[in-house]
């Protein structure tokens, strides 16, 4: 039995969140690599449990299967998360 996904709205705060700490550097580099690595890991499962096709959900899995993470990687990538996060998502058109 697979476990349940965390909530899509409480993997992007969590998201937010660790991102927010690599850009206020409230931890060492190591520290917010794996906020940032687990927030992600969270969202990318929880786009997956939703079937979120999002450009934030597209984001967090291209960037969660990236290797040796600098910190000015970490930095870009919380900027592009919290910009993304930002956006509402759409919604369907009625007819």
């Amino acid at each position: 039995m697979a476990v349940p996904s965390p909530a899509h709205a409480q993997a992007i705060d969590r998201t937010k969140k660790a991102a927010q700490a690599v850009l206020d550097q409230s931890g060492t580099e190591h520290c917010l690599r794996g906020k940032l690595t687990n927030a992600l890991l969270g969202l990318s499962a929880s786009c997956a449990g939703a079937e979120a096709g999002s450009p934030l959900c597209e984001f967090a899995e291209r960037v969660v299967v990236t290797t040796g993470w600098s910190v000015t990687f970490m930095e870009t990538t919380a900027r592009q998360l919290l910009a993304l996060a930002a956006v509402p998502p759409s919604s369907p058109t009625q007819p």
